[in-house]
């Protein structure tokens, strides 16, 4: 076993990692990783793979691949000429986004211009017609006109304020109606055996988990039928958020508890073991009948 592959399986076990969890958090194959502990990197598929595994390995166990590449640089196998993908050129690129921009703006111009011509049109139409209520304007100076006028805006003043003492009770009866007060949720602890801590949720129906890592770390979500909804390594700064209320019942692999937050339904949870302790822990939350 050469220095680089002791370090680097101290640092799993002491992160309380197994070869199929460090399996399943770098997506590379368990013997590759055995080959990378013990120094034979011949097993691998080449100089460039080996590297590229050892960098993914340094992540998942929270060392800084960087420095490790240059302290056991003479380990390491060298780098050969790495795969190349051909890209379309930059400037190609350039041109086809200005054409495409160009014709766009062309097939708009003639659009606007018919726009605004119908504006036009539809103005001079308005100002050419003749006043339509001159006939209603010199009707209004009829005496008779303005009696009866003034006979009917009593009637209509009060039928106005009856309307509106009707919808101010209505509101009010609204307003007096007893709301319901809302149950909140509560999770309770009923077992740890090991890593596994068992909770069980009531007063809910709804379970949304949020996850938040400050470095790597492993997380797998599972519910009562097996069905996976994450496995793959959080890295530092990111935050996942899962819906999990159809589920009866939802298992957290937490690969590293010291660098994951979690809330459920918005509030934030505690460890049921501190981390300082136990770094990798399960938690299994139980939705209760209602």
């Amino acid at each position: 076993m050469t220095e680089l592959g002791k370090l680097l399986k101290e640092k799993r076990e002491e992160k309380g990692m197994s070869l199929e969890e460090l399996q399943t958090a770098t997506k590379i194959q368990k013997r590759y990783l055995v080959a990378i502990e013990e120094g034979k990197y011949e097993v691998l598929p080449g100089s460039f793979y080996a590297r590229a595994f050892i960098k993914n390995y340094c992540e998942a166990v929270g060392l800084h691949y960087e420095t490790i590449f240059d302290e056991y640089s003479h380990e390491i196998p060298k780098s050969a000429k790495e795969p190349t993908t051909e890209f379309e050129p930059r400037s190609k690129r350039e041109r086809s986004g200005v054409s495409e921009d160009h014709s766009l703006l062309k097939r708009l111009i003639p659009i606007i211009l018919i726009g605004v011509l119908i504006v036009v049109i539809l103005f001079v139409v308005w100002k050419l017609l003749p006043d339509g209520n001159d006939q209603a304007k010199s009707g209004n100076d009829s005496p008779g006109v303005l009696l009866d006028e003034d006979e009917n805006k009593p009637q209509k003043k009060e039928g106005t304020k009856k309307e509106k003492e009707d919808v101010s009770e209505e509101k009010e009866e609204k307003s007096e109606a007893p709301k319901e007060e809302e149950k909140q949720q509560t999770l309770t602890k009923l077992e740890t055996i090991g890593k596994v801590t068992t909770y069980d949720l009531k007063d809910t129906d709804k379970l949304v988990v949020e996850l938040s890592a400050k470095g790597p770390s492993y997380v797998g979500i599972q519910d009562e039928t097996t069905k996976s909804y994450f496995d793959n390594q959080m890295k530092e700064g990111q935050t996942e958020t899962f819906d999990l209320s159809s589920a009866k019942e939802v298992t957290l692999n937490i690969g590293a508890s010291h660098v994951t937050s979690i809330k459920i339904n918005g509030e934030a949870f505690t460890y049921p073991v501190p981390a300082t302790e136990l770094i990798h822990q399960k938690i299994v939350i139980r939705k209760a009948q209602q």
